[in-house]
Order: C-alpha cells, then sequence, then structure tokens
C-alpha cells in the first residue's frame, strides 16, 4: 500500500511541475524592442525621455537602471530598462 501512496504522489507533484503557470498580476505584457532608441543614448534620463523611449519601444513598462543599483534578473517581454551613468546619461536601452 506505501509503495501505491508513494506512487501516487510521485505522479501527482510531476503533473502539478508541469502545468503552465499565469503570469503574476501586473507583469509587463506585450513586447518590446529597442531598436530605433540609439539617438537617446547620452541624453539624460528625464521623466519626459523615460516616457518616449517606453512608447517607442512597445514595452508596457520602463526601469531606469543606475549604477551598482540591485535589481530582479528576471526576463519579461514587455519591459524596457533604461541603463544610467553616475550622471542620469542614458548608456544602453535593453529590453527584458
Amino acid at each position: 500500500m506505501n509503495k501505491i501512496l508513494i506512487a501516487a504522489l510521485g505522479l501527482m507533484f510531476a503533473v502539478a511541475a508541469c502545468a503552465p503557470v499565469a503570469p503574476l498580476p501586473g507583469a509587463p505584457t506585450g513586447e518590446c524592442s529597442a531598436k530605433g532608441l540609439d539617438n537617446m543614448i547620452g541624453r539624460i534620463a528625464t521623466p519626459s525621455l523615460i516616457d518616449r523611449a517606453k512608447r517607442r519601444s512597445g514595452a508596457s513598462v520602463a526601469r531606469v537602471l543606475r549604477p551598482g543599483q540591485i535589481v530582479t534578473m528576471e526576463y519579461l517581454n514587455g519591459r524596457l530598462n533604461v541603463n544610467v551613468d553616475g550622471k542620469n546619461r542614458v548608456k544602453t536601452l535593453t529590453c527584458g
């Protein structure tokens, strides 16, 4: 009986592990493309510049990443990452 119970539990665990996971509420959706944003590199990362970059990239959300800042490493298709230097000038724009 124990073997049957263990086998059944193992099968239930395996099935649950393969189930698709729904996206977190509030997670960025859509697709982002940083192509065509090169003209923003070197500019000051003002709120209006970030908003313009977000709209042009198709991202649903943007985050500014400062030097030495700790950030999460999950990849999100609909997020624009604006990497800035110590003077708040845009270094790179990437999606994810």
